[in-house]
């Protein structure tokens, strides 16, 4: 995977043009601490509002994040408030709306979701989903005529909102043909005539099945063969067929494959499709061959589940962690997080522990031991220096997080040290989720911060007697001691 990714690097920036339903999601997030009186509905007490660029808009979002450069054409209302949000949004992602068309005669389409914690309680849709007027067809007509170049790689995301009209798929076909561009479709029904002519197709499997109904072929042939009987019927070089944790199958004329999908704790699928897409794009765009393609849209598809709402995958977070890690330390936590998210997809079980570690000691050493045979990747968790000062007193640490992180990183069975400036480890558990929580000390399991979290998704809190007799406060006495003697 590396190679791939510098290979993509190497090459440079691509161009992709964005054709479809831009849209806006909007999430209100916050606690429920009872039921309405008037009806037995629950009351979300608001505590933070997000917006994310939705549909087409996404798609464009997800290319400009891995290096291209990206035209969105698509069509918004012209004078409401979500319409006036989405493209500010985009100016600040640097995403050029020139192609984007504001019609009097439609809303933009806005997707409200209301959220407990992680828990989605109820989505609200403002949308317009009637055909393009003529009007608007002709304004969108003149914006792919101005944006297509020659070679350009042409995403056209249909949410059946309106904008891809068998009319403009049509001439979406032909200026592709005129100019030597490739045109990938994520599709919606009812009518899948329009794409006569693209050359890659990207269904799903409720769609594949909705396809295959539309032009009455046999159910009980398999996915192969209906897939290469609908590349006949719709003059396609290929399908693209999402399976969810299965991964991508490919069906062409001459050949089939099922790239296998890549697992992670899914959080939320908002979005993953367009991250598919995306990354299918970059790798069409850069030639890269079907096989490559598809395992770097899947590897992208896997990191995008694991985050909550849409996300903007980069380059970086695809990069094949199967291989031996090359960093141990880590003073930023989102690097860390992406690497551990790879190494539970691989079946790891993760463990985490923490402590300011001073001077190491034996007891530092047996506890780490023990914690390591509790699961497979053993994370150290260090107070930063100020932390230290705050909990032992001024004249502490001893010796500087960069030493002791150096020292921690030294011992074999220690996968990866990572350090945290809070009183507590409460965030960083929270936010990295290991899987096993590890002490050493006489504590109750209930009191241990972080208990409440990692029980409350199924992760195990243990433990671990130290070695009497053996600590850095005695040492440093001792040393103390040593010296007025």
């Amino acid at each position: 995977m590396k190679k791939i990714i510098n290979r993509l690097r190497a090459a440079g920036s691509k161009h992709v043009v964005i054709i479809g339903d831009i849209m806006l999601d909007e999430y209100s997030i916050g606690s429920v601490g009872r039921i309405s009186p008037e009806a037995p509905v629950p009351v979300l007490k608001e505590e933070s509002r997000e917006w994310c660029l939705g549909g087409a808009a996404n798609v464009a979002a997800n290319c400009k994040h891995i290096g291209c450069d990206v035209s969105l054409i698509g069509v918004i209302g012209a004078s409401d408030s979500a319409g006036d949000r989405t493209i500010s949004m985009l100016h600040e992602l640097k995403v050029s709306t020139a192609g984007i068309v504001r019609s009097h005669d439609r809303v933009t389409t806005h997707k409200k979701r209301f959220l407990a914690k992680n828990h989605q309680l109820l989505r609200m849709d403002s949308e317009a989903d009637n055909e393009l007027m003529h009007r608007e067809y002709i304004e969108v007509i003149d914006r792919i005529d101005a944006l297509l170049r020659p070679g350009s790689v042409i995403l056209v995301s249909d949410y059946a909102k309106g904008v891809a009209t068998p009319a403009l798929m049509a001439h979406v076909v032909k200026r592709s043909r005129d100019l030597g561009c490739t045109v990938l479709v994520d599709p919606k029904g009812p009518d899948f005539k329009k794409y006569y002519g693209v050359d890659y197709i990207k269904p799903n499997a409720k769609e594949f099945a909705q396809m295959v109904s539309f032009f009455q072929l046999p159910a009980e042939q398999n996915m192969e063969e209906n897939g290469r009987a609908l590349c006949q019927l719709l003059a396609l070089k290929g399908l693209m067929i999402t399976l969810g944790e299965k991964g991508i199958m490919f069906v062409s004329p001459e050949l089939s494959f099922i790239s296998p999908g890549n697992r992670l704790e899914v959080f939320d699928l908002t979005g993953a499709g367009d991250t598919v897409f995306a990354f299918l794009a970059l790798g069409l765009a850069h030639d890269l061959p079907m096989k490559d393609c598809l395992r770097v849209a899947n590897r992208a598809a896997a990191v995008a589940v694991s985050h909550l709402k849409t996300y903007a995958v980069s380059l970086d977070e695809i990069v094949d962690r199967s291989l031996e890690p090359t960093e141990k330390i880590y003073y930023d936590w989102a690097p860390l997080k992406i690497e551990l998210d790879w190494q539970r997809a691989d079946g790891k079980r993760v463990i985490l522990t923490n402590g300011c570690f001073d001077i190491l000691h034996p007891g530092h050493i047996h506890t780490l031991k023990e914690a390591k045979k509790l699961g497979d990747i053993l994370v150290v968790a260090l107070n930063t220096d100020a932390s230290v000062q705050r909990l032992k007193g001024p004249s502490r640490p001893v010796n500087n997080l960069e030493y002791r992180a150096t020292m921690m990183s030294a011992i074999g069975f220690v996968d990866f040290v990572v350090a945290f400036d809070q009183d507590t480890p409460q965030a960083l558990i929270e936010y990295l989720r290991p899987d096993v929580l590890v002490k050493g000390g006489d504590y109750k399991r209930e009191s241990i911060v972080g208990y409440d979290i990692v029980t409350s998704y199924g992760g195990d809190v243990f433990i671990i007697d130290y070695v009497p007799g053996v600590s850095t406060t005695g040492f440093i006495e001792r040393l103390i001691q040593a010296h007025q003697n």
